[in-house]
């Protein structure tokens, strides 16, 4: 492979790279912005993912903190009597105490 080549590969990977980690950074509304501006460019207007990503977007600013499963459906949080949670259950995020390996 020729060293341009690699080049050219690696800085395609970075650059995919910081446009990921720019994008998960970005607040909501900076997402929802962002959007706006690339749905504004000939040719992007009528894209399907653009809409998509949209959607999902404003479903996540509609949504509540995030930290839990019923965020992503945009339910608020409940509190285990009401989720249908067996009372006393211990959490799936607790740990048994045990020592790391």
């Amino acid at each position: 492979m020729s060293v341009l080549l690699q080049q050219l590969l690696v800085g395609t990977l970075v650059a995919g790279c910081v446009l990921f980690s720019a994008w998960r950074l970005m607040t909501v509304r900076l997402r929802l912005r962002t959007l706006a501006l690339l749905g504004a460019l000939p040719g992007l207007e009528r894209a399907a993912w653009l809409a998509q990503l949209r959607e999902r977007t404003l479903a996540r600013q509609l949504s509540a903190c995030g930290g839990c499963a019923q965020a992503a459906a945009g339910h608020p949080m409940k509190s285990p009597a009401v989720s249908g949670a067996t009372p006393g259950a211990a959490s799936p995020n607790q740990t048994l105490g045990e020592p790391r390996r």
